[in-house]
């Protein structure tokens, strides 16, 4: 009888531990560690074999390699000084165009938020592609100009150098410098420049001198976030600096194994391990210089803020916007959608669809271009919706492993480059057994895609679910609801229209991604961004150009349809009611949201 007492009392341990809401968590810990965590365990260990493919050999040669290659010194100061060159300009850019149309009067002051918009949304291999074919020195649309004049082209005016690369990644990253600063801008306090002005100073040195001070969090932590960015992009340096023989800490990975004779994958992790370090230690710098300091700019009676009339000046305000418009988004675009028309590129003469016709006839073209569709929209939404799962928990959870645990996940891709992820996806993958035999194929890229940007998606998601008060889900509780009938009834709905727009940059972004993929693709299963990177590569320009303005065309009506869904969502929205069982409906209007 004991016996049957002591059985039954651990049968009712086990079952007290094993409860579906601990086995459920447990899976989700496992599976969240290994789509996040494995494939940087692999890339460490990869760096210490020979290849991912199965009787490597353990060694030592890859860091060997990397010290004595001379390439990766010259990448390394490559990369720092791209990236601190393009963080200025871009800072500064954003900067000036935040000043101008939060305090002067300008006639195309509104302009600027959409421009900014469209440039930054806009694809960053697209950006590349399209300033490769305008500013080429022998074909491009500048060089045609000069040819028509009788102008001799100057051998400096091209964007295949150091000059071009830094110009045409900083316009693209101005438009995201001026998105982020112009929310803290705005939101100066005015009455301080006031106090300065009337004690005798003037009210360009009152803004140097206490305004701009007051921007130091902003400015720190946005230039910090360019600064990794810059480190980290593949696509400008692969597409405009790799044919002036530039090359970057990313670009050199890419090269250790597609470019050498022989692929050298110890190298190339053992390289991307120094990478990982340097970005995790940035990024740890940036929180460590923000931490417990006090930037206020908001106060209680703040003055609100108004726009001044400064007479001639605006007149080359409004010139320098419309030009900026005109230079960094108007223009790279009529040259891809004129180059996509040329049966030659660089040939104006005479202009033809027959690279649409070719495009579309072409089977494995379609395939990619239906392919990379249905990746960049389902991808956003399950990049959305892990996010959004992902920082709900950690902002109404009360367990600090939980909320830590997410948090280092959520952070973790921040920290490797693209073409970085891509080589401990293949680690990863190739290590499993189950899902080698998916190597090559879309669902393994999508799976990559949708990890390599949780971090962006995150940090949106932290912004949008912090808005809604969680005495909201506390009262659908009361009323009988579960806590994930709560968040999806109450949280959820409310966020919907934001989330819908983070859906819609998201997918943006994975469309024109080129370095996560990079490793990832096979002949038989490539995006838009990888085969137009290889035909643009092999001279196929126009082709290429074909491709991706029908792929932009096709993510143009997907966006508007969105922007539809979000305004009528946005609308229904506002007299959005709920209740729980046997609960009176809880007014929205009369809650702190």
């Amino acid at each position: 009888m004991s016996e049957n007492i002591h059985q039954g009392g651990q049968s009712w341990r086990m079952a007290h531990l094993l409860t579906p809401r601990k086995v459920i968590t447990g899976l989700a810990v496992l599976v969240l560690a290994y789509l996040f965590v494995w494939p940087f365990v692999m890339l460490v260990i990869g760096a210490f074999l020979t290849t991912p493919y199965g009787g490597g050999e353990w060694t030592l040669d890859g860091f060997r390699t990397v010290l004595n290659d001379p390439r990766a010194l010259r990448s390394t100061l490559s990369s720092f000084l791209f990236s601190g060159l393009v963080m200025v300009i871009s800072i500064a850019g954003g900067l000036f165009f935040a000043i101008i149309t939060s305090r002067f009067k300008l006639r195309f002051g509104w302009l600027v938020l959409p421009a900014m918009v469209l440039i930054a949304c806009t694809p960053r291999l697209f950006y590349a592609f399209a300033w490769g074919m305008m500013g080429n020195p022998g074909s491009g649309f500048a060089a045609n100009i000069l040819r028509y004049f009788d102008i001799a082209n100057p051998a400096w005016l091209t964007v295949y150098s150091w000059p071009g690369l830094v110009l045409v990644s900083s316009m693209k990253v101005t438009a995201v410098a001026y998105l982020l600063l112009s929310g803290p801008v705005r939101l100066l306090d005015r009455s301080l420049e006031d106090a300065a002005v009337m004690c005798g100073q003037t009210r360009l040195r009152a803004f140097f001198s206490i305004s701009l001070p007051l921007l130091a969090p902003s400015l720190l932590a946005i230039g910090m976030l360019l600064f990794v960015e810059g480190i980290q992009v593949f696509d400008f340096p692969a597409v405009l600096g790799s044919p002036a023989g530039i090359t970057t800490l990313s670009t050199l990975i890419n090269d250790f194994i597609n470019t050498d004779v022989t692929p050298k994958w110890g190298a190339a992790n053992a390289l991307s391990l120094v990478v990982v370090v340097v970005i995790a230690l940035l990024i740890l710098l940036q929180s460590r210089l923000l931490g417990g300091r006090d930037f206020a700019t908001v106060g209680g009676k703040a003055r609100a803020a108004d726009t001044a009339e400064i007479g001639k000046l605006a007149v080359l305000f409004d010139a320098i916007i419309v030009g900026f418009f005109a230079v960094a988004f108007v223009l790279p675009f009529l040259q891809i959608l004129i180059g996509s028309l040329q049966p030659y590129f660089g040939l104006y003469t005479k202009l033809t669809t027959a690279n649409y016709v070719a495009v579309i006839k072409d089977r494995d073209t379609l395939d990619a271009l239906v392919s990379s569709l249905l990746i960049s929209v389902g991808g956003g939404f399950l990049v959305v919706t892990l996010s959004f799962v992902m920082i709900y928990v950690m902002q109404r959870s009360k367990s600090r492993p939980t909320v830590a645990l997410l948090k280092i996940l959520s952070w973790l891709p921040a920290t490797a480059p693209g073409i970085v992820l891509s080589i401990a996806f293949v680690w990863a993958y190739l290590s499993t057994p189950l899902v080698r035999s998916l190597y090559g194929t879309p669902f393994l890229m999508l799976i990559a895609l949708v990890i390599a940007h949780v971090p962006i998606a995150a940090r949106a998601c932290e912004g949008i679910i912090v808005q809604v008060s969680t005495s909201l889900d506390e009262a659908a509780r009361v009323s009988g609801a579960g806590p994930w009938r709560a968040a999806a009834e109450i949280t959820a709905r409310l966020c919907t229209p934001s989330l819908l727009g983070a859906w819609l940059l998201i997918s943006l972004a994975i469309s024109g991604a080129l370095d996560v993929v990079m490793m990832l693709q096979t002949t038989n299963t490539q995006m838009v961004a990888t085969l137009s990177y290889s035909m643009f590569n092999n001279g196929d320009v126009a082709e290429a150009a074909a491709l991706y303005v029908l792929f932009i065309g096709l993510l143009i009506a997907f966006m508007a349809a969105l922007i539809g869904l979000m305004m009528l969502l946005r609308t229904a929205a506002s007299g959005f009611h709920w209740s729980g069982k046997a609960a009176r409906p809880l007014a929205m209007e009369k809650t702190d949201v």
